[in-house]
C-alpha cells in the first residue's frame, strides 16, 4: 500500500483554542507520542486554506495564487526545512485547478514524510472557523477543544507587547473579543459533533492534573499513553521552537504545573472585574469562579472601560486599522494588493 493511502486512513487531529491558550505545549506533548505527527505552527490552515476565496476568481494563474504559494513554502521552509518546502512548492505548482480537499490532505497528512500511516496533530488557532470544512474533509477527523481561564489569556497577551498598555490583540476590548469568539466557536463543535468527536479540557488541568488529563485525552484518540509524552521538552522540535524570549521558550522545559492563576499578581482588580464583566457567563460554564462580579449585573465602569481606552490602546499598540486582523496582516496587504474580484464593478 502506498504511503500516501495508508496516511489518509489515520484520523486526524485538530485542536480548537484560542491564542495564548497552552496549544503549544499540548502539541508538543500529544507529538510524542509515536503513533502521531504533530505539525510545527505553521498555520497553513489560516494562511493558505483559508485564503483559497481570494483566489476563486483568478484561479491558479492569478498573482494572488502565487502570493499564497509563496507564503506557504516560506512558513514551511523556515520550520521543516528546504526538502519539504520543495515538495509542497513541486505539488502546488503541479495542480491543474483548486481543490481545498486535496490541498488540506496533501498539507496535513501526505507532505510530511514523518506523517505517513500516523494520526497528524493539527494546531489551527482559528480551527473553529474551518469546522464544517473538516468535518467534510475528514469524516474521521477527533477534536480537542482547549479553553484556558480569560484572565490569564489576557495577562499573557498584555505581557507579550511589554509596555504601557500593550497588548498581543492592539486593545483589551478585541482580546476579549477574540476569546469569546474562540470559546462560542468551541462550543459549537462540542454541542453539534458531540462528546465521540470533541474532547472539552482545560489548560489548567493539563499541567496541574497531567497523568488524569492525558489518560483521559489518550484514551478518547484510541491510544495508549506513552511516558514519552511527559518528556516532551526534551525533543528536537521543542527544542527547537522553543526561542528564548519568544511565546514558545516554556516548551524547553518540564511542565510548569503552576503556571496559572497568574492573573491574580499580573491584573489590577479593576481589570479582572472588567474580564469577569464580559466573559462571565462562559467562566461559568467552563468552571472558572468569579472573584469580583458573581452572577450579578456587572458595574458600569467594568462594562464600558475597555470601549473608553481602546482608541488611546490603539494607538499605543500601532494597531489603526478599520478591521482587526487575527492573523496575518502583512500577507493580508499583498493578497488586497494582488487579488481578482469575485464580481465585476456595479452598473451607475
Amino acid at each position: 500500500m502506498p504511503a500516501t493511502d495508508a496516511a489518509k486512513r489515520a484520523a486526524p487531529i485538530f485542536l480548537i483554542c484560542s491564542e495564548r491558550s497552552g496549544s503549544n505545549l499540548l502539541s508538543s506533548i500529544v507529538g510524542q507520542h509515536p503513533d502521531v505527527y504533530s505539525h510545527p505552527p505553521y498555520h497553513l490552515g489560516r494562511d493558505l486554506i483559508m485564503r483559497l476565496p481570494e483566489v476563486v476568481a483568478g484561479g491558479v494563474s492569478s498573482p494572488a495564487w502565487t502570493v499564497l504559494k509563496d507564503n506557504a513554502v516560506a512558513r514551511v521552509a523556515k520550520y521543516r526545512g528546504d526538502d519539504e518546502a520543495a515538495r509542497l512548492r513541486t505539488w502546488l505548482d503541479d495542480q491543474p485547478g483548486l481543490s481545498p480537499r486535496d490541498i488540506a490532505r496533501f498539507v496535513y497528512q501526505q507532505m510530511p514524510t514523518e506523517a505517513h500511516g500516523k494520526h497528524v496533530f493539527v494546531k489551527e488557532n482559528n480551527a473553529h472557523r474551518m469546522l464544517a470544512f473538516l468535518v467534510d474533509c475528514f469524516p474521521d477527523a477527533r477534536f480537542i477543544f482547549q479553553v484556558r481561564d480569560p484572565r490569564d489569556y489576557l495577562l499573557s497577551a498584555m505581557v507579550r507587547r511589554g509596555h504601557w498598555m500593550g497588548n498581543k490583540f492592539g486593545s483589551v476590548r478585541n482580546a476579549l473579543n477574540v476569546w469569546r469568539d474562540d470559546q462560542l466557536g468551541g462550543l459549537a463543535a462540542y454541542g453539534l459533533l458531540g462528546r465521540e468527536r470533541v474532547f472539552l479540557q482545560r489548560y489548567e488541568d493539563l499541567v496541574g492534573r497531567f497523568d488524569e488529563t492525558m489518560s483521559a485525552l489518550c484514551a478518547f484518540l484510541g491510544l495508549e499513553f506513552d511516558q514519552r509524552m511527559r518528556q516532551f521538552h526534551e525533543a528536537e522540535h521543542a527544542q527547537k521552537l522553543a526561542v528564548k524570549g519568544g511565546p514558545r521558550e516554556n516548551l524547553a522545559r518540564p511542565l510548569m504545573t503552576d503556571n496559572f492563576r497568574k492573573y491574580r499578581n499580573g491584573l489590577s482588580k479593576s481589570r479582572i472585574r472588567m474580564v469577569e464583566a464580559y466573559l462571565g457567563d462562559l467562566m461559568d460554564r467552563f468552571g472558572y469562579p468569579r472573584e469580583f462580579t458573581g452572577r450579578a449585573r456587572p458595574g458600569i465602569v467594568s462594562v464600558l472601560r475597555p470601549q473608553l481606552s481602546e482608541p488611546l490602546e490603539r494607538l499605543v499598540n500601532r494597531d489603526l486599522g478599520a478591521q482587526y486582523e487575527s492573523g496575518n496582516e502583512s500577507l493580508q496587504q499583498r493578497l488586497d494588493a494582488s487579488v481578482t474580484p469575485l464580481c465585476p464593478p456595479l452598473w451607475e
